[in-house]
């Protein structure tokens, strides 16, 4: 049953890339520009009944602002793609990256809330230069930040693949036993179950959430900048903050898919021993698919 479940993934992470590929999705990008820019408009309205006192006008805003949050992280946005990307090219657990997707959604949240408050209380900057130093300026540098990290996985992937024993190199004149341990030398010849589903260090954490967290949301600065105009700060910030929650409900489901999916497609390359050489193809794969997409949209910007 679990191996079933884990192709099922593996064929339908498979299946998204190739309909993202051949552009099947830009109709679901056109349909979440469209109601982002609905919500928008309803938050505007939502404040000035919060502003006026409306009964209920508080918990309406933020009921907004997670779904803001989830339409946002349904349309066109690297976070979800860097992290599925790293999900299914590296050894890291479901919980792991679920965790690393939550909080680098609220970090993006975080950001939004300090650029807003740092631009306005100490440089006085307008609502333009606001949006202009998130959308354009900062967005850049997620970008950078993003293909670093595909070039790292690119490179750590070939790394691997160079050292990597070939099957037949494994399997020639050893028997191995429990724990992919070798009977007639005691070494190990292949990764232990311990090895594959290890999870990566804290450095690789870090540069996860940095990338994804340095470009705020976009809606999350309309809704400071407005807040902070109307006199409602922790109003607007908590609204920043359950934006990013519903943000972090797509990411989430992104991470668990790209994992799900790794685990099948390596439980089937350990059916044909191939283990130790399918997992940093992925790698590398899952490198160049982060590179090759951060490069195509820093152009657009």
């Amino acid at each position: 049953m679990r191996r079933a479940v884990l192709t099922a993934c593996a064929m339908l992470g498979v299946g998204l890339l190739l309909v993202w590929a051949a552009g099947g999705l830009d109709g679901l990008s056109a349909w979440a520009e469209a109601a982002q820019r609905r919500f928008q408009a309803s938050m505007a309205q939502g404040l000035r009944a919060l502003r006026a006192g409306e009964p209920g006008a508080l918990a309406a805003l933020w009921g907004l602002c997670f779904a803001y949050g989830f339409v946002h992280s349904v349309g066109p946005g690297h976070g979800k793609f860097l992290l599925g990307a790293y999900g299914a090219g590296t050894q890291v657990s479901l919980g792991r990256l679920s965790g690393i997707g939550l909080a680098a959604s609220l970090a993006q949240g975080a950001s939004a809330v300090v650029l807003v408050y740092a631009g306005v209380g100490v440089f006085n900057a307008s609502r333009e230069a606001l949006q202009l130093t998130g959308e354009l300026w900062l967005n850049r540098a997620s970008l950078v930040a993003i293909a670093l990290i595909g070039a790292w996985l690119l490179w750590r992937g070939g790394r691997k693949l160079v050292v990597a024993p070939r099957p037949e190199a494994r399997l020639a004149g050893h028997d191995h036993g429990p724990d992919h341990l070798c009977e007639s030398c005691g070494h190990s010849h292949a990764p232990s179950p311990a090895q594959v589903v290890q999870a990566q260090g804290w450095r690789d954490v870090a540069a996860l959430i940095g990338a994804i967290a340095i470009r705020p949301c976009t809606g999350a600065l309309f809704l400071l900048i407005l807040t902070w105009r109307m006199g409602l700060v922790w109003q607007g910030i908590a609204g920043a903050l359950i934006m990013a929650l519903g943000t972090a409900s797509v990411t989430m489901s992104v991470a668990a898919l790209s994992v799900l999916a790794r685990d099948g497609a390596l439980a089937w390359g350990a059916r044909w021993r191939s283990i130790s050489l399918l997992a940093p193809m992925i790698e590398m794969l899952a490198g160049a698919f982060v590179l090759v997409l951060a490069l195509n949209m820093l152009k657009i910007f």
